[in-house]
């Protein structure tokens, strides 16, 4: 049976770092909102349009591929890992498998109105799997990255555990100078995160040829 090789991983992973910023560009970027009727069926390629149709489309996939990088990363290092590191690492696949499917019900949701139950329970259980995988995910890639910076490993520990304290960071001086998102919305949050994915990318690709040694 085929299976993908460490390099297609860490390239698929690296473009699932860059569809994670590209999905939060606000989509005011992109053109003017489609006001009055079409509101309800905006002209293709719209900045409307972009929000609807293709910006769920990759933040799914996104998600998709993140998550399989974060497995790919623990399947090629578990034998090599600490017993503690190993646990934190399944604590962060658990919590990326957790935040995808928060992604896919927030995306099911769509421009449905919450008065729908389904559209409301998917929204109210996607805002409760995403509360989850932030709790599993940052002690778990704090944890995981601190493991690979002790063993000498400093591009990716730098990595797991450097993007979500960033993106953390980005929040916390946000609050404390009381800054809205302004024009560039949520992307730098995203964006240290949308690096550090890259980072993993490439560290799948570069140790493609010796991973299995």
């Amino acid at each position: 049976m085929w299976s993908p090789s460490d390099r297609v991983v860490g390239a698929a992973t690296t473009l699932g770092g860059l569809l994670t910023v590209v999905a939060t560009v606000p989509t005011r970027w992109y053109g003017p909102r489609p006001t009055d009727s079409y509101v309800f069926d905006p002209p293709r390629f719209s900045a409307l349009w972009i929000e609807r149709t293709v910006v769920p489309v990759l933040a799914v996939v996104a998600a998709l591929l993140i998550l399989t990088g974060l497995l790919w990363v623990f399947r090629r290092d578990r034998e090599r890992m600490a017993r503690w590191q190993r646990w934190f690492a399944v604590v962060t696949v658990i919590g990326a498998a957790v935040g995808t499917l928060s992604t896919i019900l927030f995306v099911s949701v769509g421009g449905r109105a919450l008065a729908d139950p389904t559209a409301a329970l998917n929204a109210l259980l996607g805002a409760g799997l995403a509360l989850l995988a932030l709790l599993l995910l940052f002690p778990g890639l704090l944890a995981w990255g601190a493991g690979y910076l002790r063993d000498g490993r400093q591009r990716l520990g730098a990595a797991l555990a450097g993007g979500p304290v960033v993106a953390v960071a980005v929040v916390v001086a946000s609050v404390a100078l009381d800054v809205g998102p302004g024009e560039f919305g949520a992307l730098p949050v995203v964006v240290p995160v949308g690096v550090a994915v890259v980072v993993v990318g490439y560290d799948l690709w570069a140790r493609g040829d010796v991973s299995g040694r």
